[in-house]
């Protein structure tokens, strides 16, 4: 992978191009270190999704993707490394990443062994505590499909607690699952605040990764315990009614 700095055409202010299996990032002279950081990172997360060996971003935030690849990429702005690539959509994209840093930890698992992977990330990993939602919480807000809370111990470490309803698909709670580790690591990046008694509620209306984030981690996370991911930007609903709150703190 090379990154490099140089003058683009128009109003593009960054440019990821894959060539020759290889990846080359662009960007224009000047800017600062976070906004490289969000453009390329924002890049890398249109290339994850798409099938485009080149993708432009302008100054604006549009994004282009060319099919062919843009001119005057000197073979010596590739670096040696061969990172893996976006297959055509004809290949086995569980095969995509074997034999890389992205491969699927333990091969590729059932929804019920990612979930039980993913518990214990959570419980040894973190040291919290990973529980399915009672049955005595239900009925929940139909909208509702997770919730997160930090607990302290005598020392001030922090211990994160994960409920995940049960009523609902295996594939849809082993993305809510994902999601929920995620966040467990993310909560001070986040700009949305917890009800009275700490506990972030997670929508089940998921829609694609675009950009950095927990989403984007919990995608990450969900293959490495080796499941490909489906859409897991879940996103954090305001709080329920207190009374409905209260059921599910107190189970």
């Amino acid at each position: 992978m090379s990154f490099s700095e140089r003058e683009l055409i128009e109003d593009h202010q960054a440019w990821l191009i894959v060539r020759c299996g290889l990846i080359v990032v662009i960007t224009v002279p000047g800017l600062s270190d976070k906004a490289k950081e969000r453009l390329v990172r924002r890049l890398f997360s249109e290339y994850i999704q798409h099938d485009w060996s080149a993708i432009t971003m302008d100054s604006k935030g549009g994004i282009t993707y060319v099919e062919t690849g843009l001119e005057g990429i000197a073979p010596e702005d590739c670096s040696a490394v061969d990172p893996p690539v976006r297959p055509k959509r004809s290949q086995n994209v569980r095969e995509l990443y074997q034999g890389t840093a992205y491969e699927a930890l333990h091969g590729w698992r059932g929804d019920d062994e990612v979930i039980a992977a993913l518990r214990t990330l959570i419980t040894d990993a973190l040291n919290g505590t990973a529980e399915d939602v009672p049955e005595e919480a239900y009925p929940l807000p139909e909208s509702v499909g997770a919730a997160v809370a930090i607990g302290y111990d005598e020392q001030g470490a922090p211990h994160p607690l994960v409920w995940v309803r049960t009523d609902i698909s295996s594939g849809l709670r082993a993305d809510l699952w994902g999601y929920c580790a995620a966040l467990c690591v993310s909560l001070d990046r986040l700009d949305v605040e917890p009800d009275e008694n700490g506990i972030y509620y997670v929508g089940m209306e998921r829609s694609p990764v675009t950009g950095p984030g927990v989403a984007l981690l919990a995608a990450v996370t969900l293959q490495r315990m080796g499941r490909r991911p489906e859409d897991c930007a879940f996103p954090l609903l305001a709080p329920p009614a207190a009374e409905e709150a209260a059921t599910l703190l107190a189970a």
